[in-house]
């Protein structure tokens, strides 16, 4: 099926910023997840480097980013990944940069290049790690809320859901099951429209910062009740008995009184059994979006002043 857009877009005289990210720290040993982070040239420039592909984790993250062509010289946003320690590292010469070769280290990083948002989601069966530039967030056609029809533009669904700014920033796009129908909202600014059955949908997270979610399960707090008067990111483990129980409000995007457990539950982050989540602190919304999926039926709600996501 072929939606037909009757919009006509008015021309860009102003050549749009670079995607907003948080810089890359010097190296990878305070980091424990994923990192999505900007590497800017003068960072790509110096530093020591040991191994080839994975990296000591007291290398410098965007000189090995440059070694192993993530990123050119002027630099660019990168992608940084946990490895595990090798008995030993191999030093190499590529893109201008020769790292050294080292014996035992505990731990490890690879970097890899993070590409540019495509303009939907209709070609994606997987969830992919992008970037948003301001222009691709200023001009195209969204449906739904929370959760957003695969035909949907993907950097202006992400402004609208709060995870990015309008002048960009790094995203986790994720496939989501068909909707029998999609609700439009007003949201930082931007307008998303209804629609009717569609066959597939995507959801949003952002990506800027590490993963706390990926720390090791045993090491994580219980989660609490809901996320109510809370203003920081949280990584926490799910039970069963939570999953099972509470109200949640909300598709992809949930008030800020949910139950955190059995939203995780419905948007598919977590199984029946629980599991180790991160939270995402949110903006409120001037509504809050029905829906069934995995099992849970999540009601309608509006306006609230406060809301969670979750990292996938």
């Amino acid at each position: 099926m072929h939606r037909h857009l009757f919009v006509l877009l008015g021309l860009l005289l102003l050549a749009a910023p670079a995607a907003a990210q948080s810089p890359c720290p010097a190296d990878f040993q305070a980091q424990s997840a994923p990192l999505a982070c900007t590497c800017a040239a003068e960072a790509a420039a110096s530093g020591q480097v040991w191994g080839t592909g994975d990296y000591t984790t007291d290398s410098r993250i965007c000189r090995a980013a440059l070694h192993g062509g993530a990123i050119p010289a002027s630099g660019g946003v990168v992608l940084v990944s946990p490895a595990p320690g090798h008995p030993s590292y191999t030093g190499t010469a590529a893109n201008g940069v020769t790292t050294l070769n080292y014996g035992p280290w505990p731990a490890s990083f690879s970097v890899a290049a993070v590409p540019t948002c495509p303009e939907t989601f209709e070609n994606e069966p997987v969830p992919m790690t992008c970037t948003c530039t301001a222009e691709a967030g200023r001009i195209g056609a969204v449906w739904g809320t929370g959760t957003y029809t695969t035909d949907s533009r993907i950097c202006r669904a992400a402004i609208h859901a709060g995870v990015i700014l309008p002048g960009g920033g790094t995203v986790i796009v994720s496939p989501a099951p068909g909707q029998q129908a999609y609700r439009g909202s007003a949201a930082n600014g931007i307008t998303t429209t209804n629609y009717g059955p569609w066959r597939a949908s995507f959801t949003l997270a952002p990506a800027s910062g590490a993963l706390p979610r990926q720390a090791p399960a045993a090491a994580l707090p219980a989660c609490p009740a809901d996320f109510e008067g809370r203003t920081e990111d949280l990584a926490c483990r799910c039970s069963a008995a939570q999953v099972a129980t509470g109200d949640i409000y909300g598709t992809g995007i949930f008030t800020a009184d949910s139950a955190i457990c059995r939203a995780a539950r419905h948007s598919g982050v977590i199984g029946p059994e629980g599991g180790p989540v991160s939270i995402v602190v949110l903006a409120g919304q001037d509504e809050y979006f029905p829906s069934t999926a995995n099992g849970i039926t999540s009601l309608r709600f509006g306006p609230y002043g406060a809301s969670f996501s979750f990292r996938r």
